[in-house]
């Protein structure tokens, strides 16, 4: 593995998967990274939740030898089995085939929380990354030459070669960058994540086929509303998220909810959704809600960065929940693999918000619309989504192919429409950069300094020819 022969510190704020994956990432590429782990608003949300894993995650995860604890922990996601929220009726089936995985180079998983963060992090201390616990950031300030400094309420003061904001929404690294409170988006939506055990979801013959493993997820799709469900990785536990209407539900959100005052908000729906309800252990409410997108994500110093929620917060709910976090750290990491003197460090970080900002924001538009479609108000629209998924699963086709309009090749067609995000790879694509433009410059540098080495040569030369000119 190339190792930068210019090695410096980063001190990264926030133990959150995407802070433990930058850990990783810049371990593996030689640099020493400091992980403080702060106080983090979402940390008791994320506590209780599972995730799904998309092949643009995994397959870094793999190829960070977290394989096998990847086996070990997370349970293969091979379709979507999708009923009415209202009603419980079968409206379709949406499956992944084994041949978009292979060109994909990875596979989509469903994992807890805890799990997931324990891989990260051991692997990360496994590799030399730091972690401080319990660590408060009172300031990030600055020296003469513009080098970032970390201080913290203990009294002590971490220097920096650059900082990196991962500490989610509340971020104060994303503070000094934008240089106020980030702005909410209000969707308009409320999430109950529920956490059921599941040797109770198996000894009711109801419910037991929700933990079918050759499907995995479960969608129930209703009037402006939504719930996804699945087994938990391999924690005893089936999660639940239900998506309502924020009317009336505000004076629940960032608590933890009773069954009653859940059912209540949930509103009509199928017997099974609400037979988890009532055998859930734990019940946690927030607001479902998206950030202004930032113009930069990058301090003016160049030394201080934001990534993952503090940078770009998706909301809970969609694929590219925690995925884009980790596909932030892994190219940071891979552009910093090159590094070799201090001019650089800024354009790669120039770099990595090129790389990043565009293809972010295009996942993000694809989980809302998503949410769209998921939860479509009663009307017409509403009606003839269900056709169209109904017929295509009566004649054995996928159900997103009802959305699209060539039924010849249904896993070519997937595959177009799915191709940006399941076959991405943040590591190959910070490769690219270098190849095709970070060794460009380097060269146009190297030429530049050789010029100005020799212009003193040039002109003392010159003002010995003129000292050596006798006028008349």
């Amino acid at each position: 593995m190339a190792q930068p022969s210019l090695k410096i510190c980063f001190v990264i704020i926030g133990a959150t998967p995407g802070g433990l994956a930058l850990a990783l990432s810049l371990r593996r590429a030689g640099h020493r990274a400091v992980v403080l782990q702060v106080e983090d608003a979402m940390e008791h949300v994320r506590s209780i939740s599972s995730y799904a894993v998309p092949p643009n995650m995994s397959k870094l995860l793999t190829r960070w030898g977290l394989e096998k604890e990847l086996d070990e922990t997370s349970i293969r996601c091979k379709s979507m089995f999708i009923q009415h929220y209202e009603r419980g009726e079968v409206l379709g089936e949406h499956k992944w085939h084994e041949e978009l995985f292979k060109d994909a180079g990875g596979y989509f998983l469903d994992m807890h929380h805890n799990d997931l963060d324990r891989l990260l992090r051991d692997k990360a201390v496994s590799l030399g990354a730091e972690i401080i616990p319990d660590a408060q950031v009172l300031s990030i300030d600055f020296d003469a030459n513009d080098r970032p400094s970390v201080r913290l309420a203990s009294g002590d003061v971490l220097e920096a070669d650059v900082v990196v904001g991962a500490d989610g929404m509340g971020s104060i690294a994303r503070t000094m960058v934008i240089g106020e409170e980030r702005r909410e988006i209000d969707l308009g939506l409320t999430s109950f994540n529920i956490s059921v055990p599941r040797e109770a979801v198996a000894a009711d013959p109801q419910l037991e086929p929700l933990l079918d493993l050759s499907k995995v997820l479960y969608a129930w799709w209703g009037s402006s509303r939504f719930a996804l469900g699945w087994v938990a990785g391999v924690h005893p536990e089936y999660f639940l998220r239900v998506l309502v209407p924020k009317a009336g539900t505000e004076e629940h959100h960032w608590r933890d909810v009773t069954r009653s005052q859940a059912l209540t908000a949930i509103g009509h729906c199928e017997p099974r959704l609400q037979k988890l309800i009532e055998l859930s252990s734990t019940i946690r409410c927030l607001p479902v809600t998206a950030s202004e997108e930032l113009e930069t994500w990058i301090h003016s110093s160049g030394r201080i960065l934001i990534l993952g929620d503090a940078a770009h917060p998706f909301p809970p709910g969609g694929v590219n929940e925690v995925s884009t976090s980790v596909c932030d750290a892994a190219t940071l990491g891979e552009l910093f693999r090159h590094l070799h003197s201090d001019h650089q460090i800024t354009r790669f970080v120039q770099a990595f918000e090129e790389l990043r900002q565009k293809h972010v924001k295009g996942l993000l538009e694809a989980d809302l619309a998503n949410f769209g479609v998921f939860s479509m108000p009663a009307g017409e629209a509403h009606e003839q989504r269900d056709v169209l998924v109904k017929e295509k699963y009566r004649a054995g086709v996928d159900a997103f192919m009802a959305f699209m309009g060539d039924e010849d090749d249904a896993v070519a067609a997937v595959w177009e429409r799915d191709k940006d995000f399941l076959a991405y790879d943040a590591e190959d694509h910070a490769a690219e950069w270098w190849n095709d433009w970070g060794l460009l410059q380097e060269r146009a540098d190297r030429r530049m300094r050789v010029i100005e080495s020799r212009v003193p040569r040039v002109l003392d030369i010159q003002k010995t020819a003129t000292q050596g000119i006798e006028v008349s």
